[in-house]
């Protein structure tokens, strides 16, 4: 029997679990191997190989008849291993553990396709979401499908692949030809883009207007209870381009006041659902400001090495029906560690009959993620903040409601009407457990800014004061990367009309398109903010005038997405047709200069470099192919002074910094150098 996993570290897990000796690239008892695959060990040919024309990036498109795969590189060690023991167990009994996911699904597919194996009829796919212990293994094993029942998935992945690759190498070149310069286009990527634009453009365009709202204050009389109101005309005007009005309303003060309509509605608010991977890194970036990409590395770190988590690439935010009594134990597990635990417990619901957290009919690929035990005291800082999310998630989705009544009173003084909104607590719920002040959900922080209306003595008010406020209109904020995460996953059009779409990307794979984007010069981060390039603007704005415009169209390319998940094959030759179609026109493009764009290189792989914070709180500029194994960086305070993007840069560049002071530890004295980088990629002084 031969077992097929994604990673070295599961292939490990399930070595364990079956006693399987380690051997060089696999595992093996005799009887059972454990093949691992590092990732894709292979990707789709490039062009040229279809046919020797395409070496010139003038000839397109390219529309392969079949598509065909070559080994990556990077793993062709581990390429011929997998490839090796396929072959020899072809007519064995094979168990494709892959991760259980369409990205998964593709990678084992590729494997069995590049070892000549089709027939499929001793092949089981092995599916869970739950940290990977021997039990789980074993009853993985056990229960484990036929590999074809996953043949919609696997129909699915490869028409995403090959889309992409029809988009990104034949429109890439499109557009690159008529600029002269390598311009990155993407299926999704392009489309996000598109809306970073718009949403620039806005902010940049915007002219702030100024308006007046009136506010009043209420009181029976001295030390009672007060309330305040917002005055307001038909149609529930409440904005008013001057303040004219400011006189006539002073004169409501010290009158009595008539009660028009006192309203109280009970509404409830449920307790938020438990995390899938988007909204945990959306909270990991604004409560921590861990970047997307990190919480990812992070958590599959928490599941893979502490297996203190579930599966983390996961889009559901519910369980299964069938994990109701798992819940109950890891309740009571965590309460022997978390006394808290045991006390929502007592109060929560967890049945069935709770939708909101059990609920096949919303669960995808995996279930939610949770918590399975505790995280080990040798945790990083971070990977225990992300630990602490999905820890404190976990402890009060499945608890009750905050239950409370909506007033509304409209007062009448003088004929001038105010309109009164407070809430009025009846059961805390889940609230009652909410483990930090720090770590509010939007709906808490409105509920708990409105005013208590308790105690209100109604039929007895006087007007104390009358207060003008002068406010402003205000732009929309800059996208940020937990915000640019909630739009993919629920994006709008252009015109942000009200239009439901589908999410741009695949959960497992939105905390990547702004790392490209960087990467391409399209876009830049600063303070958080993500802003357009002035390369970026130039690119987009060429493609909404050329006959690919539909990428830069949020509503087309989910509507792509929904047919992608509709009928696969069809997708893909809709997609062949529109490029076809679309390089028969000319691409007008006429790139600027822009000193703005321009990110320091790393001088080893020739990726980008970022800017990143260590453990200890220290920043440095690191190499973005470090998961590639590249382990360039260069610190940002160079013996006492703090070098500048452009410094990093020039260093980059072989290049020298500008003349800079620094201070002798020895002896305090100053001296002055320039700074450059040395074939060993030190950093040296430059006396001259």
């Amino acid at each position: 029997m031969l077992i097929l996993t994604e990673k070295s570290s599961v292939a490990n897990d399930f070595a364990l679990a079956l006693n399987c000796p380690k051997r060089t690239g696999y595992y093996s008892n005799g009887k059972i191997e454990i093949a691992y695959c590092v990732g894709h060990l292979f990707k789709l040919q490039d062009p040229e190989f279809y046919e020797a024309r395409f070496k010139s990036w003038n000839e397109i498109p390219c529309i392969p008849k079949q598509f065909c795969y070559a080994i990556n590189e990077t793993v062709s060690k581990q390429a011929h291993i997998v490839l090796e023991l396929l072959k020899k167990h072809k007519d064995d009994e094979i168990l494709i553990a892959t991760d259980a996911d369409r990205e998964g699904e593709i990678i084992a597919r590729e494997c069995l396709k590049l070892s000549g194996i089709s027939d499929f009829h001793k092949i089981k796919r092995f599916w869970v979401s739950q940290a990977l212990t021997p039990d789980v293994i074993l009853n993985g094993i056990k229960s484990a499908r036929k590999l074809y029942e996953y043949n919609n998935l696997a129909q699915n992945g490869f028409a995403r692949q090959h889309a992409d690759w029809l988009v990104g190498m034949n429109l890439t070149r499109y557009v690159s030809v008529a600029a002269n310069k390598k311009l990155s286009i993407g299926r999704v990527k392009t489309a996000l883009l598109s809306a970073i634009e718009n949403r620039c453009s806005k902010i940049e365009n915007f002219k702030s207007e100024k308006y007046y709202e009136f506010y009043a204050s209420f009181g029976a009389k001295r030390f009672a209870p007060e309330c305040k109101g917002i005055y307001f005309e038909p149609d529930d005007k409440t904005k008013f381009n001057n303040n004219e009005l400011s006189q006539e309303l002073k004169k409501d003060i010290e009158q009595k006041t008539l009660v028009i309509e006192n309203k109280t509605e009970k509404k409830e608010t449920h307790a938020p659902q438990l995390y899938n991977l988007n909204a945990l890194q959306k909270d990991a970036f604004k409560y921590f400001n861990i970047s997307a990409d990190e919480t990812l590395k992070i958590i599959q770190k928490l599941y893979e090495s502490y297996k203190c988590v579930s599966y983390p690439r996961t889009p559901s935010k519910v369980m299964g029906n069938e994990n109701v009594e798992l819940v109950k134990q890891i309740f009571l597990d965590l309460s022997k560690i978390y006394p808290d635990f045991y006390d929502v417990l007592q109060i929560s619901d967890i049945s069935l009959s709770n939708k909101r957290c059990f609920n096949d009919s919303k669960l995808e690929a995996h279930h939610a993620i949770i918590p399975l035990e505790n995280i080990p005291h040798s945790a990083s800082d971070n990977e225990k903040k992300i630990f602490s999310l999905i820890l404190n998630r976990f402890k009060i989705a499945f608890s009750a409601p905050y239950i409370y009544n909506k007033q509304i009173v409209i007062l009448s003084v003088n004929n001038h009407k105010y309109k009164i909104t407070g809430n009025q607590t009846l059961e805390y719920g889940w609230k009652k457990f909410h483990w930090s002040e720090t770590f509010r959900s939007n709906e808490c922080e409105e509920q708990e800014n409105e005013q208590s209306l308790e105690n209100i003595d109604w039929n007895n008010l006087l007007c104390t004061d009358v207060e003008t406020k002068e406010k402003y209109t205000k732009p929309p904020k800059y996208f940020n990367e937990a915000s640019i995460l909630a739009f993919m996953e629920n994006p709008t059009s252009i015109d942000e009309n009200t239009t439901k779409l589908i999410g741009l990307g695949t959960p497992a794979t939105r905390h990547t398109f702004i790392p490209e984007l960087i990467a391409n010069g399209y876009i830049k981060i600063e303070k958080k903010n993500i802003l357009i390039t002035q390369l970026g603007k130039i690119v987009i704005n060429a493609i909404r005038n050329s006959s690919i415009k539909i990428f830069a169209n949020i509503e087309e390319t989910t509507n792509w997405e929904k047919k992608l998940e509709d009928n696969p094959e069809q997708f893909e030759n809709e997609i062949k047709s529109f490029i076809k179609k679309s390089v028969q026109e000319k691409f007008l493009i006429e790139l600027k200069e822009d000193n703005n764009s321009e990110e320091p290189i790393c001088p080893i792989c020739k990726k980008p470099l970022r800017l990143g914070t260590t453990k200890t709180g220290i920043k440095n500029w690191y190499c973005s192919g470090y998961s590639q194994g590249c382990s360039f960086k260069i610190w940002e305070m160079f013996n006492g002074i703090k070098l500048s993007k452009k410094d990093v840069i020039l260093l980059c560049s072989r290049k020298k910094t500008s003349l800079k002071t620094f201070t002798s530890k020895k002896n305090g004295n100053e001296y002055k150098a320039k700074l450059y980088l040395d074939t060993d990629n030190i950093i040296k002084f430059d006396f001259n």
